[in-house]
């Protein structure tokens, strides 16, 4: 038996149809179009053509994950351990409570740890008992020697209450707080840092309440403050402004020889402890290069 093939042109579906028919069939089959209708075209909201519902439905665009609540991303924190985090969930808490008296969030300064994006939704998740801790947290951070958690610590006051200083400095618990604070001052003072000789010198100087500094001490960080910025940062002296001469001489006003000099000796030992923190040689005094 002979076979005749016929091969029309399906443009319409870019492929070719192969169809055989039998030599002896009487009537010939009728002609096929040269070309096949396009599929029509889905509009929105519509299915496509059939064969494209083989292939399966696009995937679904990802959704943005939900917001974490501010209770418990400041649970994670705490949590964490970190001295850090401890800071970072006291600045959220902080935060909730400047919002909740004045209407409006701290002020901005550059240094905040973390953000509030919506403060009246955020804070609603957070309860009192989560804001009374934060001092917690804050001291926490604060003997993990976090940069600025020893600072807001004092400006927090006894249980975040700094009021209580002045209306109560009697109450036992107001003056543990205050010996125990300024026991941490002393200590990082002691080691050079800083914000702690800048805080116990001011404080002493403006008469801050939750300062103990006596006129002695507050003379030796002045000459500490003046030193590490002259021999450690080489600061000109006559521009280690407020700590240059003629302010120091003022603190030191009623002091003995004798007392001035222990400050000094007391603010030498000081700088060099400063300055093995930096790893940097034992400076000379600046009384020893006069």
């Amino acid at each position: 038996m002979k076979w005749k093939t016929v091969v029309p042109a399906c443009a319409g579906l870019g492929l070719v149809a192969v169809l055989v028919v039998p030599a002896w069939r009487s009537t010939p089959p009728a002609a096929l179009p040269a070309t096949l209708p396009a599929p029509a075209a889905s509009t929105p909201g519509t299915p496509g053509p059939a064969w494209l519902s083989d292939l399966g439905a696009p995937p679904p665009a990802p959704q943005p994950a939900p917001a974490e609540p501010l209770a418990q991303r400041i649970e994670r924190l705490v949590a964490s351990g970190d001295p850090r985090d401890a800071y970072r969930a006291w600045w959220l808490l902080h935060a909730c409570v400047v919002f909740g008296r004045t209407g409006h969030l701290p002020e901005h300064d550059g240094t905040e740890p973390d953000t509030i994006a919506d403060p009246a939704h955020a804070c609603a998740t957070v309860n009192e008992r989560m804001k009374m801790a934060r001092i917690d947290y804050l001291e926490r951070a604060a003997r993990g020697g976090v940069d600025g958690a020893l600072a807001e610590l004092v400006e927090e006051g006894p249980f975040g209450d700094p009021t209580a200083l002045t209306t109560r400095p009697d109450d036992p618990l107001v003056k543990e707080w205050k010996e125990r604070i300024n026991g941490m001052l002393n200590e990082q003072a002691e080691q050079g840092y800083w914000a702690s000789l800048y805080q116990l010198f001011t404080g002493f100087w403006f008469g801050h309440p939750a300062i103990a500094a006596d006129r002695q001490s507050a003379l030796a960080y002045g000459m500490a403050l003046r030193d590490i910025m002259v021999k450690l940062d080489g600061v000109p002296e006559q521009q280690a402004i407020p700590f240059n001469g003629p302010f120091l001489d003022e603190i030191g006003t009623g002091l003995t020889p004798d007392q001035k000099a222990r400050a000094q000796a007391h603010a030498d030992a000081i700088v060099a402890r400063a300055a093995d923190q930096r790893g940097i040689a034992k400076p000379i005094s600046i009384k020893e290069k006069k």
